[in-house]
């Protein structure tokens, strides 16, 4: 199996997901879709695929740092759910990633004085923000389509610091999406 091209098409099915039902996943910084006509009651079991994390340097698979991370946190918010890991033939194949990205915040704009003349430079002061995604899909191990993905946005000035808490968050705000409770 390619978990490249997996975890691809997992990320582009989440996003594609998310634009397109816009009005049934805001709440808070987290979203998720489940696949239509999906009885997600059926799954008892689920074995994780390597996890994916995007850093400035590229695509890291299994991460020696958020690794360990993301898989509790997850491992938690699906056992809540009544779901049961096993190493191989689970109902479900959990592919999991994060993404950071820079987000511009401008906080002032200085325009010339009344004599503004074309050419005058413009100064515009602001800050990055650095903020991350942590996304989650669950791809039914029979058919290869995703049943429920998801995604979860959090601020992550310090991910290797703090990475715990901010991951274990959103797991647990993403999962609050999950429709059904056990």
């Amino acid at each position: 199996m390619n978990c490249g091209k997996t975890f691809r098409q997992s990320v582009l099915l989440v996003v594609l997901a998310l634009a397109a039902t816009p009005e049934r996943v805001h709440a808070g910084k987290a979203k998720a879709h489940a696949a239509p006509g999906i009885d997600l009651s059926k799954y008892k079991t689920y074995q994780w695929l390597p996890t994916r994390v995007l850093r400035k340097t590229g695509l890291v698979e299994n991460d020696p740092v958020l690794t360990p991370i993301i898989k509790n946190a997850v491992n938690r918010e699906l056992k809540q759910l009544g779901l049961t890991e096993v190493s191989e033939g689970g109902d479900l194949q959990v592919a999991t990633g994060i993404t950071t990205h820079s987000v511009p915040q401008v906080e002032a704009v200085y325009m010339p004085g009344p004599d503004f003349y074309f050419g005058t430079p413009v100064a515009t002061m602001g800050r990055y923000n650095q903020k991350g995604a942590l996304i989650v899909n669950l791809i039914d191990a029979k058919s290869k389509k995703s049943a429920w993905a998801g995604v979860a946005e959090e601020d992550l000035k310090n991910l290797e610091g703090d990475g715990q808490k901010k991951i274990s968050k959103s797991a647990e705000n993403l999962f609050k999406k999950y429709p059904v409770k056990k």
